[in-house]
């Protein structure tokens, strides 16, 4: 199983390689340009005011808020091990995507419609997204839940995941192969934090 797991991580950290090399080249530039369009087929005022909405749930200010919310309540369960493996693994792939958004430093889309001023590649706001909503299924998964409430929690937080990476597209923020690129390397943390809890036990 740990070997299938190191695997999969070789498999996504190859991939982000890959996507990265045709985020640089422009070689993305007619799959972009394809999803773009796509997504803004359906653009209306309720569908902008709805994706204003599910944008924020990937935002820096809420996922601080939601951090600090969980790190305390699992502070006051005293469970210390799940409140600093929250907060580390958030505070980690923020500075992963900072770092790697100065490297690449790819510009936002021209017709970017909210106020943004980092480099575009790879998205944050879906990093946040799937960093911080994909640890809460890990939790749920371990813990002790029905398996009927683990299948529609994780869904609901997956399909989260997934809008906040669309609003991003929707609003001109990002280009998809941003969002791909931050949804990727996000499941690499997770996956690698998956391998360290397994050995070091951080949950506990």
């Amino acid at each position: 199983m740990k070997n299938k797991k190191i695997y999969i991580i070789g498999f996504l950290v190859i991939l982000f390689i890959v996507n990265t090399i045709l985020v640089v080249t422009g070689s993305y530039d007619a799959v972009d340009t394809f999803m773009r369009n796509f997504i803004i087929r359906y653009s209306s005022e309720i569908t902008s005011k709805f994706m204003h909405f599910i944008t924020f749930f990937g935002s820096t200010k809420f996922i601080i808020l939601a951090s600090c919310v969980i790190f305390f309540i699992y502070l006051f369960k005293k469970k210390k091990g799940y409140a600093f493996s929250a907060a580390s693994i958030i505070i980690i792939s923020t500075v992963i995507n900072n770092v790697i958004k100065l490297i690449i430093a790819r510009p936002r889309p021209e017709y970017i419609s909210v106020i943004e001023h980092s480099y575009s590649y790879p998205s944050g706001h879906t990093m946040a997204a799937t960093t911080l909503y994909g640890f809460l299924i890990y939790l749920l998964i371990k813990g002790n839940v029905s398996n009927k409430y683990k299948i529609i929690y994780s869904c609901i937080l997956g399909l989260l995941i997934i809008m906040v990476g669309i609003s991003r597209i929707y609003l001109g923020a990002h280009f998809f192969s941003d969002v791909f690129g931050g949804m990727i390397l996000s499941t690499t943390i997770l996956l690698i934090f998956d391998l360290i809890n397994e050995k070091k036990n951080l949950l506990k």
